[in-house]
C-alpha cells in the first residue's frame, strides 16, 4: 500500500509546475463543474528547488534595480527578454530543463514583497486572454473554436497550440488557483 503513495509523490515531485497548473486549471474550469480551481491555494512546494532559486534571483535583481522591497516581475524582466507570452514560438519541452520557462509558464508576471527576510508572492494561475464571455459555453463549442483559431492563426509550434487550448479551456482573468509563496530571501 505504500507503493502508490511513494509513486504518486515521485510523479508530483518530478512533474513541472506548468503541467500541474495547466492540467488542474483546465480540469476544474472546463471539465468539472463548480470552478473549484478558484478555491485552491498552492505554496512553494508546488515548485522545484531550481524554480524557487530562479524566482529569488529575479526578485533580488528587481530590488537592486529599483531599491524597493516591493514590486513586480514582468515578462521583460526574465533573462530571455520576451515582452509577452510567446504564441508563435516557444517550446513545450523546455519546461523539463529550464527554470525560467517553468516560472514564466506558471507565475508569468507577478508581484512580490519582501517582509522580514521572506519573499512573499501572491498570484493567480489563469490566462489573461481567456475570453470571459466564452467561459459558459459547451465544451464541444470551445473545442471547435480552438481548432478554428489554431488553423486561422496558422500556429505551428506545439507551445502555441497548447497555449491556445489553455486560452479557451482555462480560467480567465481574476479566476484560477492562487499561489501564495513565501521564500527565504537570505538562503
Amino acid at each position: 500500500m505504500v507503493m502508490p503513495v511513494v509513486f504518486g509523490n515521485l510523479v508530483e515531485e518530478f512533474t513541472p509546475a506548468p503541467i500541474k497548473a495547466l492540467v488542474n486549471d483546465v480540469v476544474f474550469n472546463s471539465l468539472l463543474p463548480g470552478k473549484l480551481q478558484n478555491k485552491m491555494t498552492f505554496d512553494k512546494d508546488f515548485f522545484q528547488e531550481s524554480d524557487l532559486k530562479f524566482i529569488k534571483e529575479r526578485v533580488t535583481e528587481r530590488i537592486k534595480a529599483t531599491g524597493k522591497s516591493k514590486g513586480t516581475i514582468e515578462y521583460k524582466h526574465y533573462p530571455s527578454g520576451t515582452t509577452s507570452v510567446e504564441r508563435r514560438g516557444g517550446s513545450v519541452t523546455d519546461i523539463f530543463t529550464d527554470p525560467e520557462q517553468r516560472v514564466k509558464k506558471t507565475l508569468g508576471q507577478f508581484s512580490f514583497e519582501v517582509i522580514d527576510g521572506k519573499i512573499n508572492i501572491i498570484d493567480r494561475f489563469n490566462f489573461n486572454d481567456a475570453p470571459q464571455d466564452r467561459q459558459n459555453i459547451p465544451l464541444s463549442e470551445k473545442l471547435k473554436t480552438i481548432t478554428a483559431d489554431i488553423k486561422a492563426e496558422d500556429l505551428k509550434s506545439n507551445y502555441g497550440k497548447v497555449r491556445k487550448v489553455a486560452q479557451h479551456l482555462g480560467s480567465s482573468e481574476g479566476e484560477g488557483a492562487t499561489f501564495k509563496l513565501e521564500i527565504d530571501a537570505n538562503n
